[in-house]
């Protein structure tokens, strides 16, 4: 008797622990597939447009280029606590990735830079959290323009370089001048007339009058 009371207890408690066995593993099922179907709520995958007035996603800006001849996304975000990202951009058969950076004067914009499309072609985009790696936008846009970037010359460091310009000096020409007749040349001699001029007297003494020649 005492053998077979033993048997029923412990057959009991076989069957109690068997029974929580699964009650447990139905409840964590139960907890995972809640989980996945929470994720997939919370980060639904956003069709991307252009951006217009009525935007309140994830849009693009615009398409441009840089000093590197790459191309740069512009994206307008939805907020400044937005998922930091990566784009994969498909064109053709080429996928590229795209590196993303906020701006720093403003925390709603970000640009990514990345492999340059031709203009006049389609261009698919994904954009991925960088955290995760998981699909949250994406979009496929016609490149039909593309930004260029404006050089802004910087000022020269250093006083009075920055205006400063060549200093012209203004040679006068130079021009020659006739030594006077009858006055005394470099060498200390006097230059004589040139024939049929005569040499003026010098002031205060009176011009003697021509000698006649009388005849014979």
């Amino acid at each position: 008797m005492k053998n077979k009371r033993t048997f029923i207890i412990l057959g009991a408690i076989g069957l109690v622990v068997f029974v929580l066995f699964w009650v447990v593993v139905l409840t964590l099922a139960v907890k995972f597939v809640r989980g996945l179907s929470a994720d997939k709520v919370e980060a639904p995958v956003v069709e991307m447009t252009l951006c217009d007035e009525d935007s309140s996603g994830l849009c693009v800006v615009n398409f441009g280029t840089n000093s590197l001849n790459r191309m740069v996304i512009n994206f307008l975000l939805p907020d400044e606590e937005y998922a930091a990202f990566y784009v994969k951009a498909k064109n053709r058969d080429t996928v590229g990735v795209y590196t993303c950076e906020v701006d720093k004067s403003d925390s709603t914009a970000a640009r990514c830079t990345g492999l340059r499309t031709p203009l006049g072609e389609t261009i698919d985009l994904e954009v991925y959290t960088t955290d995760g790696d998981t699909l949250i936008a994406r979009g496929t846009f016609l490149v039909a323009a593309l930004a260029i970037p404006t050089p802004i010359s910087q000022p020269t460091v250093g006083p009075a370089t920055a205006t400063e310009e060549p200093v012209v000096t203004e040679v006068p020409y130079m021009t020659e001048e006739p030594f006077p007749t009858g006055e005394p040349s470099i060498d200390g001699e006097s230059t004589p007339p040139p024939e049929g001029e005569s040499t003026p007297p010098p002031e205060g003494e009176s011009t003697p009058p021509p000698e006649s020649s009388s005849p014979p």
